[in-house]
């Protein structure tokens, strides 16, 4: 499954970067790419179903920000699956009535809406990508024709494929810490 471009080419605009019309919407997907794999967490809102064991009488939520618990249900030796009442989300951990070994969780994660600092990361980077001449993205660390002489430091045709450093940077501030993913309670 594709998911959405982080940026679109009316949000290259507004930060002040020019993509080439032509390729742009593909230049962002791209960049879109690059950015969800570094991130290491969702971005895109989903829903998912987990199944986990309970620590006392809580359960932290793997993968957030967490926009919204939906369900939870008790999970029997069986399977068998019980609607649960009385759970409470405090914004950190889901919080349990009772004391349960497993439940299953139906919440909503991921950034909504998208921070401005992804969304305009998304765009600088695709402009990278348009300027990124084609040697460099397959590896090729130097040419020339004639007197005419390009090099890549071997730090830059590394970082081709992937985000460079500084922009790593900016999106690990954009994510922050893993106490300050929740975005949302309800």
């Amino acid at each position: 499954m594709s998911l959405p471009p982080l940026a679109t080419e009316a949000d290259a605009t507004t930060y002040g970067y020019s993509l080439p019309p032509a390729s742009a919407t593909s230049l962002l997907a791209l960049a879109s790419v690059r950015i969800r794999r570094a991130a290491g967490q969702p971005i895109t809102p989903s829903v998912v179903t987990v199944q986990l064991p309970v620590d006392g009488l809580r359960v932290e939520l793997p993968a957030p920000p967490v926009l919204e618990v939906q369900s939870v249900s008790t999970v029997d030796c069986d399977g068998t699956l019980t609607t649960l009442e009385g759970w409470w989300w405090d914004g950190e951990r889901l919080r349990l009535p009772s004391c349960i070994e497993r439940v299953q969780v139906t919440y909503r994660r991921g950034w909504e809406p998208l921070p401005d600092g992804i969304v305009e990361l998304a765009c600088e980077v695709a402009d990278r990508l348009a300027d990124t001449p084609k040697g460099m993205t397959v590896g090729l660390r130097e040419r020339a024709i004639d007197d005419y002489r390009e090099v890549y430091a071997s730090e830059a045709v590394q970082a081709a494929g992937d985000l460079l450093p500084g922009e790593l940077t900016a999106l690990q501030r954009e994510l922050g810490g893993r106490c300050v993913w929740v975005v949302s309670t309800s």
